[in-house]
């Protein structure tokens, strides 16, 4: 009766704090922000345009999204960096009503998060209220009232992860490519796959040439070379002075590196992330016996540091967290909890006293499971986060600005949409240092976590899971 007591309170505050975020982000205008950007993509390659400029993409924006947020924020141009295949794949909804299209992206987002918690209970031996409070804010808050596009990438992650635990190759190997939606998300799970799983290299091969017509198709050689070339710098640029931003080429250019040398920076990092993503996955998988890490740890890798990694990516890390709780041994397991807990929670909540007391619910529910259902572990797990969310919140408050306030870096192309953008995200960012501290508990989750799997590799050993295998 008391567990049905804590997952009944749990729901309803989940509920509560879903509807909150969709209130606040409709009251900024930017409600379903993100997909009006994707679906005007989509729209302007189907007429055989350039999705990446601010024109024609401007004018579709205006005339679907939101009027208050166009005119709070004039000439502002909402980029879709997406690659030639995913803005192709999303054609079909663009020739849909934008109102019926958001309706049917809303049910994809929805049918991913779902997908997500259901792969997870099976491959992690976990009850459906965990993965459901790992992403109730991390994906759910985060993604869904501004249509991101993150969910798919996670659901596809997690499936993947799902059929490599059951040796289902082909199966894995068709949602990695999906995952490659998020492309920095989804490559370190094919690269691990295809690397230590032979039978996944044939379907990802053939995947991947499926992938590169379809971007041809829509896109032509020369926009889906700009593509690497310019638009995923430029938009890591854009967004280098946002508070929602964890990436190293952020942190490097709000320290006043040059924007070539942060961008170079955050890309060499990333390549090391991958690569060492990539290793440690195989490793685990063949140490747990349990072949769910090759698709779940590269993204955990790849969410630390990088070019481009905003708040709503870091729930990627959550797959691994999750799976990593429930086969160390004993005496890790503490310090994976707390990873996963400090994951669970986009800390940046803090900066809305409306929001301030949702990440408590789940930190507090899992800590409860977590510590064989005690509820003096929850309470004092709730809260914890309580204070540290009024911390950050006082920080916030009280915090000088940081010298990054207002940087704006090099010009960006007029033509490009991150132009626009440029000036948004720095004019709607504090630059304080208050909205660093905001990030730290995040960045600890993911240095405890990281940290683990390279111990557990190194000269841990790994509880064997009974039905996991690795080809």
């Amino acid at each position: 009766m008391r567990a049905r007591l804590v997952v009944a309170a749990f729901a309803l505050a989940t509920v509560s704090a879903l509807g909150i975020q969709t209130a606040l982000v409709a009251r900024a205008g930017f409600l379903m922000g993100d997909f009006h950007a994707f679906y005007c993509a989509a729209k302007v390659a189907a007429h055989g345009g350039d999705p990446y400029r601010s024109e024609p993409l401007h004018t579709c924006e205006t005339a679907i999204g939101p009027a208050i947020f166009f005119q709070k924020n004039p000439g502002i141009t909402i980029p879709a960096p997406l690659p030639g295949y995913a803005i192709g794949a999303l054609v079909p909804l663009a020739w849909l009503p934008p109102a019926a299209a958001g309706a049917l992206w809303l049910a994809i987002l929805l049918l991913a998060c779902a997908a997500a918690i259901v792969a997870l209970t099976r491959f992690a031996e976990l009850p459906w209220p965990v993965p459901v409070a790992a992403f109730a804010l991390s994906l759910g808050a985060a993604s869904l009232p501004f249509g991101e596009i993150v969910p798919i990438a996670i659901g596809a992650i997690c499936l993947a992860a799902y059929f490599t635990w059951q040796g289902r190759w082909v199966a894995a190997a068709v949602f990695a490519a999906i995952a490659m939606i998020e492309p920095h998300l989804g490559l370190g799970t094919c690269l691990a796959m295809f690397i230590w799983t032979p039978k996944t290299r044939l379907p990802l091969v053939v995947a991947a040439l499926l992938l590169a017509g379809l971007s041809l198709l829509t896109l032509g050689g020369a926009t889906n070379l700009e593509y690497f070339v310019r638009i995923l710098p430029a938009h890591a640029l854009s967004e280098a002075a946002r508070d929602t931003q964890f990436s190293l080429t952020s942190v490097l250019a709000s320290l006043g590196f040059a924007d070539v040398a942060a961008v170079r920076a955050g890309s060499v990092w990333y390549l090391v992330m991958l690569v060492a993503g990539t290793l440690a996955a195989g490793w685990l998988s063949k140490k747990a016996r349990n072949a769910a890490f090759l698709a779940c740890v590269p993204p955990a890798f790849a969410v630390f540091g990088g070019t481009f990694v905003h708040v709503t990516q870091i729930a990627a890390a959550l797959p691994a967290a999750l799976l990593v709780v429930s086969t160390v041994e004993p005496r890790r397991r503490t310090v994976a909890v707390i990873a996963a807990l400090l994951l669970a929670v986009p800390w940046i909540m803090a900066w809305s006293p409306a929001l301030g007391l949702a990440p408590a619910f789940p930190i507090a529910y899992l800590a409860w499971h977590y510590w064989n259902g005690s509820l003096r572990a929850a309470l004092v797990a709730a809260l914890v986060s309580g204070i540290v969310i009024v911390g950050l919140n006082q920080s916030l408050s009280t915090a000088t600005p940081h010298p990054s306030h207002g940087y704006l870096g090099s010009p960006i192309d007029p033509d490009l949409a991150e132009s626009s953008w440029s000036v948004f995200t720095s004019k709607s960012s504090t630059g304080a240092l208050g909205g660093w501290l905001v990030r730290i508990p995040t960045w600890g989750g993911l240095i405890l976590l990281l940290g683990l799997i390279v111990a557990e590799n190194g000269f841990g050993h790994l509880k064997a899971m009974r039905r996991g295998r690795v080809a």
